[in-house]
């Protein structure tokens, strides 16, 4: 989940993540390519960044918890870990689940503002979840599903490409 600032540094959830399967997978594929941590991890950070700013849409209905996202939340994460499991060399599993993680970073950064929202008062913080939602993220509440998913079927597909074949 989401949030974005207003200048009173309320904060309120709103709809524009981008699936788990293309940011955890694109830290995937710079971990196999990327065999020193440092630059991997910032590769994969500057990733999400550059993703979220592509036309996106992964959210169903008005509210970004509901049964429904949770189940497709759900299936999502089961997917990135079997393409995952499927794509990446046994010896490097270890890492690359490192660097992934480092690409979805900037989304589990919101799961502690569930429980502390003040946590978007942070002055670093803050200007890096700015510049996510208020900057990077497309509102795409009119796109459809099928333009909304077609980047992100296609990331996923590229990746499993470079580094499967």
């Amino acid at each position: 989940t989401n949030h974005k600032t207003s200048s009173t540094h309320e904060v309120f959830l709103y709809n524009s993540d981008m699936l788990v399967a293309p940011h955890f997978l694109i830290g995937t594929a710079i971990a196999v390519y990327a065999p020193e941590a440092g630059p991997a991890a910032l590769a994969a950070i500057t990733s999400h960044f550059v993703l979220d700013s592509i036309p996106h849409r992964d959210t169903i209905g008005t509210t970004h918890i509901n049964l429904g996202n949770i189940v497709m939340e759900i299936f999502d994460i089961t997917i990135t870990a079997l393409i995952f499991w499927w794509i990446v060399p046994a010896h490097l599993r270890g890492y690359a689940l490192l660097v992934g993680g480092a690409a979805i970073l900037p989304d589990l950064l919101a799961i502690p503002s569930w429980f502390w929202p003040q946590l978007y008062r942070l002055p670093v913080i803050n200007q890096l979840h700015s510049w996510h939602v208020d900057y990077l993220q497309d509102r795409n509440g009119s796109l459809n599903w099928f333009w909304g998913l077609l980047p992100q079927v296609l990331i996923i597909l590229a990746v499993i490409w470079l580094i499967k074949f």
